[in-house]
């Protein structure tokens, strides 16, 4: 449930101009004062909890936040947003609002703002020497004349750039329509549930699941559509972190392509899943994750979620889970958690053949599942695309059913000669795909690191990572 308040006393009450911060889901800020905080985190998923969330609605204006450098304040109501006394805010994410109105006068350290998704008819930035970046994508109400700036405006990108030559091409982030198939990518270290959350979403059993740190399953799999409080969605579950099979850089880049063909309509949330403690694997194989694509703000569009939490339908047990994921003082812990769309909760124990048991674990994953799906009928408002995407998909396209047709010849052939032949033109395929998908992707976000190259962490390989195509 979802309830509208006023974005001012909401702020004023959670965070007194002559008090501290009172916010019981800000665990980073508790206990600060306004010019104590650093970074402030507003979105919405982080306003209440994931059964009763809060949109922020009205005007929104920050005072006393003097020493503040990033804030996120998105996907709320919002009609005014006025920063203009936080003078030393570095970064502004205030998207998919319905802004009409927005005050960053006197912002002189300024450099990023992600306005795109909004009502803005009107853009005063003269006062922001430091601006860099500016993305006012899908601001529909926006011309080029009424924007006050020294930044260059690039069409194409939708973003207001100081030096358009160095600028990389930027995801295409839209809204998502009510028709519009929702997918969710599942992705995390082999062992961790991943697969198990995949059935419990899509209420079947068509992946295999397994406890053990090797995947069982050698290639990705999307589910069939299915509904959830009348929006569609598709749930495609990656190949897992720690699988020891050894995966050519011409077979990764195939299933990259595989991957995205499988989702045309682009992703809407990734599921970045973890098992008890977010481990330091779980931290290198995140910053994997982020830091191929990390330029293009996937994260913004990544939420952490917990399997095997028994308390995962008490809000406090889970609110306490988070604060000491907080309070572990690691920083780059930290970070990762702040960067992403929120944490959620569930457990999705196996089925045994007792009676008794087997009921109690299928109401678990029941209410597992209504839980995540209720969180993302909040949270996949928007589509994020690579630019490069619908090129990749053409391109794959093109050659995928002429693979699928030599595989089956090559499963019906009788003589080495011919299945030699056979398994030559399907290898011939995957590379032609493989250099198009490289040099398309190296094109928009820059080189690809070395796809062969392993990083040594329990077997975990950074090329295993890199597939869409991969559970």
């Amino acid at each position: 449930m979802v309830n509208n308040v006023n974005a001012q006393d909401w702020l004023d009450r959670k965070y007194p101009e002559n008090g501290t911060c009172q916010r019981d889901g800000d665990s980073e800020n508790k206990g600060k004062k306004r010019e104590e905080i650093t970074h402030l985190d507003i979105r919405k998923g982080k306003v209440g909890w994931y059964l009763n969330e809060k949109n922020l609605a009205g005007s929104l204006k920050l005072e006393g936040f003097t020493n503040l450098r990033k804030l996120i304040v998105s996907s709320h109501q919002l009609i005014e947003l006025d920063v203009s006394e936080c003078k030393n805010l570095i970064e502004l994410d205030c998207r998919s609002n319905e802004l009409n109105n927005l005050n960053a006068n006197g912002c002189s350290n300024l450099k990023k703002i992600d306005c795109s998704n909004n009502n803005l008819n009107e853009l005063d930035l003269n006062i922001c020497p430091k601006l860099e970046e500016v993305n006012i994508n899908n601001c529909s109400e926006l011309t080029p004349e009424a924007i006050k700036s020294d930044l260059y405006y690039n069409k194409e990108k939708g973003k207001l750039v100081k030096d358009d030559s160095k600028i990389k091409s930027g995801p295409q982030i839209i809204k998502a329509k009510e028709s519009d198939i929702r997918n969710i990518l599942v992705i995390g270290i082999t062992g961790n549930g991943k697969s198990a959350l995949a059935n419990v979403l899509t209420d079947t059993g068509q992946f295999t699941e397994s406890a053990s740190s090797t995947s069982v399953t050698k290639n990705f799999q999307r589910s069939n559509i299915f509904e959830w409080q009348g929006k569609k969605y598709r749930i495609i579950d990656n190949i897992g972190f720690g699988d020891t099979d050894n995966i050519s850089e011409k077979d990764i880049l195939f299933e990259i392509g595989k991957g995205i063909r499988s989702a045309k309509e682009g992703v809407n949330q990734v599921l970045f899943v973890f098992k008890d403690r977010f481990s330091p694997e779980h931290i290198i194989a995140f910053n994997m994750f982020k830091g191929f694509i990390d330029e293009t703000g996937i994260t913004k569009f990544t939420t952490l979620a917990r399997t095997n939490f028994v308390n995962f339908r008490k809000w406090e047990r889970c609110q306490e889970d988070k604060n000491k994921l907080f309070n572990e003082g690691n920083k780059e812990l930290n970070s990762i958690i702040s960067s992403c769309n929120g944490v959620i909760y569930v457990d999705n124990p196996a089925i045994p053949n007792d009676e008794r048991k087997k009921r109690v674990n299928i109401k678990k994953r029941e209410d597992s599942r209504k839980i995540v799906l209720d969180y993302l009928a909040e949270n996949c408002q928007e589509i994020y695309k690579l630019k490069a995407w619908d090129s990749v998909y053409d391109q794959v396209s093109r050659c995928v059913e002429q693979i699928t047709q030599k595989e089956q010849e090559l499963a019906k052939a009788d003589g080495g000669l011919e299945k030699s032949r056979l398994q030559s033109e399907i290898e011939k395929e995957k590379g032609k795909i493989a250099d198009e998908v490289n040099a398309t992707l190296t094109a928009e976000i820059g080189p690809i690191p070395k796809l062969t190259a392993q990083i040594e962490l329990k077997n975990i390989h950074l090329s295993q990572f890199l597939s869409f195509g991969k559970k």
